[in-house]
């Protein structure tokens, strides 16, 4: 391997009242601007990388796929691999062991235009295995997009069955969103105001500048805020990031050229654009939050710096990311870490990385062995890429091999179960807590080798092994029939 020289930066940056950004709005200002089965190989001739010291943990940082064509989105598989975008229409995985890429499909009726519109976010059914499905968003022509689910044929490495599942979804040439997350039965997306159209994201005729709910076979639940209604919250600007974790929905989101946000996503919820940036202290904006159930930010950055896809890091192989989102920020060019505090409902302390060292950063994803992996956006319509552009990067502790990181703390068998679920492990656990795709605690007990969940309705738990100080030693997804 060729070593670059390695550096690192970190800021403590203090939560700033009135922080950020569309990218868009520093070309057109807004009158609130001043307020607020085909393998494809990637060959290298040596794989480069650099380190980020974050005192005790000292990473490496190694780009492992370039040549990529504005990768938006990545997603961990049931199947062990990792699953993206690109915004012409390309669905690809990577073999996160090897790093071979495979072209899985191209969409045919992909509609590029605008500030780098075109495919979008992708999300794999937890039973994927099983079935195979995948969903991904993606706009079809100039004016609509539309979320399509479709079937993974193993056999032939391709995709078939597509299945509409939203459609006619009103798009722009920028502000779409959208990431997409499933919990449960249950799939999340979010959407944009669609740019220069910002009251639809305070019309509830529309489902633009909102985030939706829905069944997977798209069909609206019974129990959503509003009946009849995809709407789960509105109110957004342009969210680009969405993550589950801490029983919370996280999403990130463009201000103009302040108050870029980081929210918590709570059903029934106003998140208040256009009227409000940021928190709520102007006569006017505490006004109406105060008529309309506002939900302010939990952080949010001024000037803006238009953060994008996030995730959730919790594993011990990087400790001092535990219990942190890790942001991508496209405009600034740099990873942040926004530590939170134990229960996830506020952030502690901010931390940046890589700052101008691959350029735009689009995504960011936290694999189950505590790798972490970001996308480059630099071949976008703001970027400016060089020769090996777009790239995947992938952080890793060095001191640990993967089949270290990779160790299963405990077993947890019979999965499914529709009885008693049994906990085989060597560590010191001292407690059990069950959490619904709700993310409320079900179950919570001293640590027993057995677990009944007889009493439990049929669906996707997960069962946390927690020791004596109660903080996790190790999540287990669990299916209860």
């Amino acid at each position: 391997m060729s070593k670059q020289s390695g550096f690192f930066i970190i800021f403590d940056i203090p939560l700033i009242p009135k922080p950020l950004s569309s990218e868009c709005s520093a070309n057109q200002p807004t009158p609130n601007t001043m307020k607020k089965i085909t393998l494809l190989f990637i060959l290298f001739t040596s794989f480069t990388y650099s380190q980020i010291n974050l005192g005790t943990t000292i990473l490496q940082n190694t780009v492992v796929a370039s040549n990529l064509n504005v990768p938006w989105d990545m997603v961990y598989g049931p199947d062990g691999w990792i699953w993206f975008t690109e915004l012409s229409g390309n669905i690809k995985r990577m073999n996160p062991t090897t790093y071979q890429i495979q072209q899985v499909f191209a969409i045919s009726d992909v509609a590029l235009f605008g500030f780098s519109v075109g495919l979008h976010s992708i999300q794999l059914h937890p039973d994927f295995n099983t079935n195979h499905y995948l969903y991904v968003h993606y706009a079809y022509t100039n004016t609509t997009s539309k979320i399509v689910r479709y079937e993974y044929d193993v056999a032939n490495n391709t995709l078939i069955n597509p299945t509409i599942i939203l459609n006619a979804i009103p798009a722009g040439v920028s502000h779409n969103g959208s990431r997409i997350v499933i919990l449960g039965d249950k799939l999340f997306i979010c959407l944009g105001d669609t740019y220069n159209n910002a009251p639809t994201a305070q019309n509830t005729a529309t489902i633009n500048g909102k985030v939706l709910r829905m069944n997977l076979d798209g069909s609206i639940p019974s129990d959503n805020p509003t009946p009849g209604s995809y709407v789960y919250t509105m109110g957004h600007r342009n969210p680009q990031g969405m993550c589950y974790a801490n029983g919370r929905i996280y999403s990130s989101e463009h201000g103009t050229s302040a108050n870029d946000e980081v929210n918590i996503i709570e059903p029934g919820r106003n998140y208040g654009w256009p009227t409000v940036e940021g928190v709520c202290n102007t006569a006017a904006e505490i006004t109406f939050c105060n008529a309309n159930n506002v939900k302010e930010p939990i952080y949010s950055w001024s000037p803006s710096i238009a953060p994008a896809g996030m995730d959730y890091y919790q594993n011990a192989a990087i400790p001092e990311w535990d219990n942190s989102l890790l942001v991508a920020v496209l405009k600034n060019k740099v990873l942040i870490q926004l530590k939170l505090n134990a229960d996830g409902s506020q952030v502690t302390q901010q931390n940046i990385y890589l700052t101008n060292t691959y350029g735009r950063l689009r995504d960011v994803l936290v694999i189950p062995d505590g790798r972490v992996f970001l996308c480059t956006s630099n071949r976008d319509y703001a970027g400016s890429p060089i020769a090996a552009d777009d790239r995947i990067i992938e952080l890793k502790n060095p001191a640990l091999s993967i089949g270290q990181i990779n160790e299963t703390k405990a077993t947890v068998y019979p999965v499914p179960s529709d009885n008693v679920i049994n906990i085989e492990s060597n560590y010191d656990i001292k407690f059990v807590s069950i959490i619904n795709m709700d993310g409320k605690e079900v179950y919570a007990a001293k640590y027993s080798s057995k677990v009944d969940v007889s009493g439990f309705a049929a669906g996707t738990y997960f069962l946390r092994l927690l020791d004596g100080d109660k903080k996790l030693v190790e999540q287990k997804r669990v299916l209860v029939k």
